[in-house]
């Protein structure tokens, strides 16, 4: 009412002049009540806006801004090898193409998880041949890193790898996030390679071929003369081509590999206190059986002189000698590294033999980001680590071979075990289709997905606005005001 009145009050009046005998007549009441009019309505109303505008400045308006809620991502991860190999293809598309009919995208197990189209994905099942694929990607490695891309609880991946074991190093994780589904998918494979080759006479050779199945690796001899072509392995032929010291053998998938031709014996030295001289007689008849079975001599000393040993075996409890240290990096020195400190009890079996060996004690100790878990157990510990240092490599074991330590002493596999260490083959990774049990495999524990905290709504201050529109609107309203005074 307050704009109103003063609007009214501020009726410009006109100037009344009387004529004549009118001069002698006075206005009635009602005449002077029915001249009032509202005129200037727009500027009645503009100064009415401004007196509004003004209360709601008082009351400091603010604009409550509600928080965006991170949107659910729907993933499908599958590793390279199964992606490449059209029988696992088939096997994952009905499953594969459903997911992603409901929304879901598809990427590659790799460090750089790239997306896959549907127009890739249906190129890939299209193509009816195997692509080669040789991956050296560690899934249990890429493991948090996924997790960290799906840190919401409605987040879904569903992750499809293979079960072979040289796809997975070191410490399997402990848990995995609950809103994951890993299914390690099996296959049959078979791979056959050339593990070594000794010169036994000028004209004669001693080979040993590998032969890999899911269930473990057996190795064949063959005694040939230098100038063999070929050889069969399981079924599989081996082209062999003689260059120098070196034998090539080419594969049945075409990809080659080499060896080198031994002529001389491989020098172990073997070093231990008292505390471990029983562990010696584990190590030396293993040693012997390999001698034994290969053919390929091997050279057994206790001397304290390591300049000419190829490996050292360092079975004490004291820190190795620096010198020790520097043949591995300046020669190439194989150095294995077995504490007999205080160990932790555990029951447990080897993880990856299709022998049960019985795992009874262990030092449990942290593993390295440089180290590589050669031996594990059943839920995953590293039981044997190697590490590179220079020109050589250092190996670590954690437990024994004595029968209060494990039951690798007393088992035939132990031969088998250390055979790939002491006459490594090149690339042999390619060649292990061995399988670990899903239970091997996938984290036992599933680890609780919490929502990340509630974003706070955002609040904006519109009293700046309120009172700069009152201000505009004011100097709007002095401005019609003064033009209607003048006129």
């Amino acid at each position: 009412m307050i704009p109103i009145a003063i609007h009214l009050w501020n009726k410009r009046q006109g100037k009344t002049v009387k004529m004549g005998s009118l001069r002698w007549l006075e206005a009635s009441a009602s005449n002077r009540w029915s001249s009032i009019r509202l005129n200037n309505v727009w500027l009645l109303l503009l100064r009415c806006l401004i007196l509004l505008l003004l209360a709601v400045a008082l009351a400091q308006p603010v604009v409550v801004r509600a928080p965006q809620t991170p949107e659910s991502r729907k993933a499908v991860y599958v590793g390279q090898e199964l992606l490449y190999r059209a029988a696992a293809r088939q096997q994952l598309q009905p499953t594969i193409d459903a997911l992603l009919q409901r929304g879901y995208q598809l990427y590659t197990y790799t460090p750089a998880f790239n997306p896959i189209t549907k127009e890739k994905w249906q190129q890939l099942n299209s193509a009816g041949t195997d692509s080669a694929i040789h991956s050296s990607v560690n899934y249990w490695a890429l493991l948090p890193v996924l997790a960290e891309r799906h840190p919401q609880p409605q987040d879904s991946v569903w992750l499809f790898t293979s079960d072979q074991q040289r796809y997975f190093a070191g410490m399997r994780p402990a848990t995995i996030p609950e809103n994951f589904r890993w299914f390690p998918v099996a296959s049959e494979a078979n791979a056959a390679w050339v593990q070594a080759a000794v010169q036994t006479s000028p004209d004669s050779l001693l080979l040993v071929a590998g032969n890999a199945t899911r269930d473990g690796i057996a190795y064949t001899r063959f005694h040939t003369s230098s100038d063999i072509k070929s050889i069969s392995v399981s079924n599989q032929q081996l082209q062999l081509q003689r260059q120098n010291d070196t034998l090539q053998a080419t594969l049945s998938d075409k990809s080659i590999s080499r060896v080198p031709v031994q002529t001389k014996p491989l020098r172990v030295t073997l070093l231990a206190d008292e505390a471990q001289e029983p562990e010696l007689r584990y190590l030396q008849a293993a040693l012997q059986a390999i001698d034994s079975y290969t053919q390929r001599p091997i050279r057994i000393a206790r001397a304290q002189d390591t300049a000419a040993a190829d490996w050292v075996f360092w079975l004490r409890n004291g820190a190795v000698p620096p010198q020790l240290q520097q043949q591995v990096a300046e020669r190439g020195l194989q150095l294995w590294v077995q504490s007999g400190g205080a160990p932790t009890t555990i029951k447990t079996s080897m993880a990856t033999s299709a022998e049960v060996v019985e795992v009874r004690k262990f030092h449990l100790a942290p593993v390295r980001q440089a180290q590589q878990t050669v031996w594990a157990t059943a839920n995953g510990e590293a039981l044997l680590t190697v590490q590179p240092v220079g020109r050589g490599q250092v190996y670590t074991f954690r437990s024994g071979f004595g029968p209060s330590w494990s039951g690798l002493g007393q088992s035939t596999l132990l031969p088998d075990l250390l055979l790939p260490l002491l006459f490594p083959q090149q690339d042999r990774e390619l060649h292990d289709v061995r399988a670990l049990g899903e239970q091997q495999l996938i984290p036992a524990r599933k680890a609780a997905v919490t929502a990340q905290k509630a974003p706070v709504a955002q609040q904006e201050k519109l009293l700046p606005w309120v009172v700069l529109a009152a201000f505009v609107l004011f100097l709007i309203e002095r401005f019609i005001a003064g033009r209607r005074a003048k006129g």
